[in-house]
């Protein structure tokens, strides 16, 4: 069964389980780097949020002998774990005075995305694209949001630049930025005690935000690497280790800027999804002139 002969019967399969309280559909979206990823998209007819699973993990189970049946048994599973149950009032989007609250940035990679950036307002940074979205709803189950487009920034009659303004000032709020050594960062992963003490051997530095979750943006936070500079009393590099969060060295530690580089292509081409790519170079934040460079 290739793949879209999978997705069919996947849906065929999971539409005769839920019946007619809830449709689902075939959905393809385009992603960060030009990324197109299959899901289906679950629609109750009673709540106006529908949430999407995305199935090519899923389809790698099916290849390793998971049955249609046991797919969909944990698809279920996991729609009504992240299933909304309440709606959202769909015309609050159209009340820019109302939404402005929500809007926050994220960072993408300018070069690697032109296809997305021709539908979305954006500011160029360094080779990054700064963009922006709704963030609705932040709970248990994860976050509801919706990305800002030239129609949307259209209807709200605003302009790009006070979208830039807003969304500077909301996002360091609503998404508080994270600063730890990478030791603590890897504990609490593995739900391991620790200490939380900085200690005099930790040379590398994870920068995300307080969901870890498109948390690279951290980065333009107001003042936040001049702080992080007169914490570490250095100049540092900047790994992108993905769209959620970066890694720093203390360039006394660091090893030799092509060394580096060689480091992020590796982890990016066999950790890092293709979506969650950021970058695949170094940047040198120079504390002398408290200026970030690539």
């Amino acid at each position: 069964m290739n793949y879209q002969q999978f997705v069919s019967t996947l849906r065929e399969k999971l539409f005769s389980i839920l019946g007619e309280t809830t449709d689902v559909q075939l959905h393809t979206a385009l992603k960060n780097n030009g990324n197109e990823r299959v899901g289906l998209t679950f629609s109750d007819k009673s709540v106006n949020l529908s949430p999407t699973i995305y199935l090519e993990e899923f389809y790698k189970h099916y290849q390793d002998g998971e049955t249609i049946e046991d797919i969909a048994e944990c698809i279920l599973e996991v729609y009504h774990e992240v299933k909304f149950e309440h709606s959202w009032d769909v015309h609050s989007i159209s009340d820019f005075d109302a939404i402005k609250e929500k809007i926050v940035y994220k960072v993408i990679h300018e070069k690697q995305n032109e296809t997305l950036l021709k539908e979305l307002p954006f500011v160029p940074y360094l080779d990054f694209a700064i963009v922006f979205y709704i963030l609705f709803e932040v709970d248990e189950k994860g976050t509801a949001t919706i990305p800002v487009t030239n129609e949307l920034v259209r209807l709200w009659e605003t302009s790009l630049t006070e979208i830039h303004q807003i969304a500077k000032q909301n996002t360091p709020q609503l998404l508080p930025a994270v600063f730890k050594p990478m030791r603590i960062v890897i504990e609490e992963l593995l739900g391991n005690p620790c200490d939380n003490i900085v200690r005099a051997d930790d040379i590398m530095f994870v920068l995300t935000n307080s969901l870890r979750n498109l948390g690279a943006a951290c980065i333009l936070y107001d003042d936040i690497l001049f702080h992080i500079c007169n914490f570490l009393k250095d100049s540092f590099y900047i790994l992108p280790s993905s769209i959620h969060e970066v890694i720093i060295i203390p360039e006394t530690h660091a090893p030799d800027k092509d060394t580096l580089n060689d480091m992020v292509l590796e982890v990016n081409e066999t950790q890092v999804g293709p979506e969650d790519i950021l970058s695949n170079h170094v940047y040198y934040y120079d504390c002398r002139q408290h200026t970030l460079l690539q």
